[in-house]
């Protein structure tokens, strides 16, 4: 199964997220191939925009070991992430990743 993972970080967080940025990035390296993609949520879409929390794709049994993988990253445990984390599971049908995974 697959999960779309929104996480927002908390207010006034941003020197937080800067401080542990690698250990997050170290993190999501070690979990392998449950990571299909990650990256930031940015305040805009202007050259000023700032990261304001995280997104994932992540491939697990199922919502409750997605939640365990947010619980053991460091922008968790450090109180980046805020408490509005949306985990959704989602069916990938279409688009280039998909296309290139289902090949192998």
């Amino acid at each position: 199964m697959h999960f779309l993972v929104l996480a927002r970080d908390a207010d006034g967080a941003s020197a937080l997220r800067t401080g542990h940025r690698q250990r997050h990035v170290d993190y999501w390296i070690g979990q392998g191939s449950r990571l299909k993609v990650a990256g930031a949520m940015m305040s805009d879409d202007g050259e000023d925009a700032v990261p304001v929390g995280s997104s994932f794709l992540i491939e697990a049994s199922d919502e409750s070991e997605v939640r365990e993988l947010i619980a053991g990253d460091p922008f968790t445990t450090e109180g980046i992430f805020g408490s509005d984390v949306t985990v959704q599971r989602i069916r990938p049908a279409i688009g280039e990743w998909f296309a290139a995974s289902a090949k192998d």
